[in-house]
């Protein structure tokens, strides 16, 4: 029976059907005649379904009772190098050709690590040798051909990737091989022409549109590209690596329900590609579906083990949701081989930690990115003679309406026109009212999001800028590394993701105030800090957020308090403490709004956190995320908002005020962490913010106990803010241009 049973698993697996084969090669692993080969083949069926973390076991037994078989040692390989471990994937591969030295796949996986590790030469040596044994493999074939256009001689490569696609006409690597040798002999529009006419002659082979598409994402043309690989996908529907190209490119174009849809297909072909799978993770996260994306990226790891990518994107996705302590724990197993990502994932999570993210410790993580950053070639920026406008150049993903935008539209608009020329160098192309707005102000406007930092910085030195104003930071998009190719004279912080130092080499000011960096903060910056006379920005008002509502607290007998921030802020101490205020006003309402609540599971998840931090759930709601009218309307069902801690809130705290809102606050020594300080004390209100927990309880116990002078100070709350600085763009403008003077003036000297 168990003989039989390994003889239909061995069937199904032949046949291209491992999961079928499962079940009756487990039933086969006891046979004492065929119990390896069943527990082999089981192990082949497993890695074939991308069950890694399953496979494995089985492999390693049958490579122990299987001493001539290279099989289960090149696929122990394949899973270390999934895994990240080159060197054991090198040994295990190295393994496999001492047991059977005509193993193919083997030689060309060393050559593949070869290539990687900059020996060409080995790696020819590894090809040559399996082309002695298997000369019609056109794998082997490509990757020969591949070395060769490494080495300048494209036309081979070029007549090779096109024999390989007359023979296999939907073959992805060969396609690529094409247009990039095509590419290297002659311009791009050129080589565009070549593969077209090769369509004409061959419209039913799919490698002419993936090559075609490969040459457009090149150039730069990404929605060229997506309609090639749809062609290219209607001429091989059967292909999986087409199939994955598709799935990526649906990605990037941010079609979030298509690119979920076909990921998933392209995952169930190619289970073990971690590629896929991480992609589909990261649109999850654009969805805000944080709960899916954590599920995706659990069965990664498992199967993968702890590959860096995918515990950076854990990492995010855990904070995201609010479990600060598992994302700093997950950065961190990221950091021993993740490299700067890793250190820069590191340093997005660990200001949300609330006893970690401090200042000090922001400094020390900032700093150690700038240690780990390879040397860049510095862009001699010549300062400019004699007087004239000041050039201004503005470095950001935010140039619309994005918080980047809220904050700096107003001021930037204000600044004289007669001394600052602006120029943007746009990270993500923006086309809503608050992006026209930044075009008309700017005299230059650069798409740079596709070029790299060098490419970037050598634009900025070309157009001679005087001041670059960076505004991305470590945040999602950013891109600060351009400071330090130093295309400026003059480098500057602000805004986007300003949370901490920068650390970094290149970036001399940060601007500030002096309620976020007060006198003796200065050691916790490695920038020189270019303080604001009033507030760091300046708060643009949505022309649609309507008028202030009346207290709700009137109307309802009780008061409703609000939190619209992000759940990556809301920490074990903040919840605790809103349990407290919860308590002491047994009437009292919370409401919660954010876009990841949104998805359901999320919403349980953070419901099963606030009820175990005490919360009383039966008076607290869980909103999901709305179009930004509605959230300003929403405002008016909140009586007293409750600021998180210690990354408080920056532009919710500007819309609250806005909305007739007053916000209780909890200073700490961080940027991030004073921020609310900041906006409240910019509009008289520094009294709602407090250094420690205890007053913001007592605080929060205590203005929702006296309704009076609450509901006067909604009525006039949107007149304050409109009177105060604020939101007073010509002077914020004044201190804004007088700051930069100093800061052009000060490095002249």
């Amino acid at each position: 029976m168990a003989a039989l049973d390994y003889r239909t698993g061995l069937e199904a697996l032949r046949a291209g059907m491992p999961e079928a084969a499962l079940a009756p090669l487990s039933a086969a692993l006891d046979d004492p005649m065929q119990g390896a080969w069943a527990r082999l083949n089981l192990g082949l069926a497993l890695h074939a379904l991308g069950r890694l973390a399953e496979a494995e076991p089985h492999l390693r037994t049958a490579m122990a009772a299987l001493p001539d078989q290279a099989e289960p040692a090149f696929r122990l390989g394949t899973i270390a190098g999934l895994r990240g471990d080159g060197a054991g994937a090198m040994a295990l591969f190295r393994a496999a050709l001492a047991r059977d030295p005509h193993h193919v796949p083997a030689h060309a996986a060393l050559a593949a690590l070869a290539v990687e590790a900059g020996d060409g030469a080995e790696a020819r040596a590894l090809l040559a040798a399996a082309r002695c044994i298997d000369l019609g493999e056109p794998e082997l074939a490509l990757a020969l051909a591949r070395l060769d256009l490494a080495e300048g001689l494209s036309e081979a490569a070029v007549a090779e990737a096109a024999r390989v696609l007359a023979a296999r006409p939907s073959h992805a690597a060969a396609a690529r091989l094409f247009a990039e040798a095509s590419l290297a002999s002659q311009d791009p529009e050129a080589a565009l022409a070549e593969i077209a006419a090769r369509a004409e002659a061959e419209p039913f082979a799919a490698g002419w549109p993936l090559a075609a598409a490969w040459l457009n994402e090149a150039a730069g043309r990404p929605a060229a590209a997506l309609a090639e690989l749809r062609t290219a996908h209607l001429l091989a529907p059967g292909s999986a690596d087409v199939l994955a190209l598709l799935a990526h490119a649906l990605a990037g174009a941010e079609r979030t329900a298509e690119a979920e849809t076909t990921l998933r297909a392209a995952i169930a072909a190619r289970p073990a590609d971690i590629d896929l799978r991480n992609r589909l993770a990261t649109v999850l996260w654009k969805a805000n579906r944080l709960s899916a994306m954590l599920d995706i990226l659990t069965a990664a790891i498992a199967d993968f083990g702890p590959h860096p990518t995918l515990l950076l994107n854990q990492a995010l996705a855990l904070n995201t949701i609010g479990e600060q302590e598992a994302a700093l724990a997950a950065a961190d197993a990221s950091l021993p081989r993740g490299g700067v990502a890793a250190l820069v994932n590191r340093i997005a999570v660990l200001p949300y930690h609330p006893v970690a993210g401090t200042a000090a410790n922001l400094r020390k993580a900032a700093e150690a990115i700038n240690v780990a950053l390879p040397p860049a070639a510095p862009i001699v920026a010549r300062r400019r003679v004699g007087g004239g406008r000041l050039r201004l150049g503005l470095l950001s993903g935010g140039l619309g309406q994005h918080p980047v935008g809220w904050l700096t539209l107003a001021g930037l608009e204000a600044l004289p026109e007669a001394e600052f020329e602006l120029t943007a160098y746009s990270l993500k192309p923006r086309t809503d009212p608050l992006a026209a707005r930044f075009r008309a102000r700017c005299t230059r406007w650069h798409e740079v999001g596709p070029l790299d930092d060098a490419a970037i910085a050598a634009q900025i030195a070309e157009d001679g800028i005087d001041i670059l104003v960076e505004l991305g930071g470590y945040g999602e998009g950013g891109r600060p590394f351009v400071l330090r190719h130093r295309p400026a004279p003059v480098q500057v912080k602000w805004v986007g993701a300003q949370f901490s130092t920068l650390g970094l080499d290149g970036c001399d000011w940060m601007l500030t105030d002096r309620w976020e960096t007060p006198p003796g903060f200065e050691p916790h910056y490695t920038e020189r800090l270019l303080r604001l006379p009033d507030g760091y920005v300046c708060y643009l008002p949505p022309p649609y957020a309507p008028p202030v509502a009346p207290l709700p607290a009137v109307a309802n007998g009780a008061v409703t308090f609000g939190c619209f921030n992000n759940l990556a802020k809301l920490t074990a101490p903040v919840l605790a403490a809103w349990a407290r205020i919860m308590a002491a006003l047994p009437e009292a309402r919370l409401v919660l709004r954010t876009h990841s609540l949104s998805e359901p599971e999320t919403r349980a998840r953070t419901a099963a956190r606030l009820a175990a931090a005490r919360l009383p759930m039966a008076r607290v709601a869980l909103e999901g995320g709305v179009p930004h009218r509605e959230l300003m309307a929403a405002y008016g069902g909140i009586d007293i908002a409750l600021d998180p801690f210690p990354y408080t809130g920056g532009l919710t705290v500007c819309e609250a005020l806005w909305m007739g809102v007053p916000v209780v606050a909890m200073a700490g020594d961080s940027f991030c962490a004073r921020h609310a300080l900041s906006h409240l004390s910019n509009v008289g209100l520094g009294d709602w913010a407090v250094a420690d927990v205890e007053a913001y309880v007592a605080q929060a116990i205590c203005r929702a106990r006296n309704l009076p002078p609450l509901a006067a100070l909604r009525e006039g709350l949107r007149e304050r803010v409109t009177a105060s600085p604020l939101t007073d763009a010509p002077r914020f403008a004044h201190g804004l241009a007088a700051a930069l003077h100093h800061a052009w003036e000060a490095a002249a000297r």
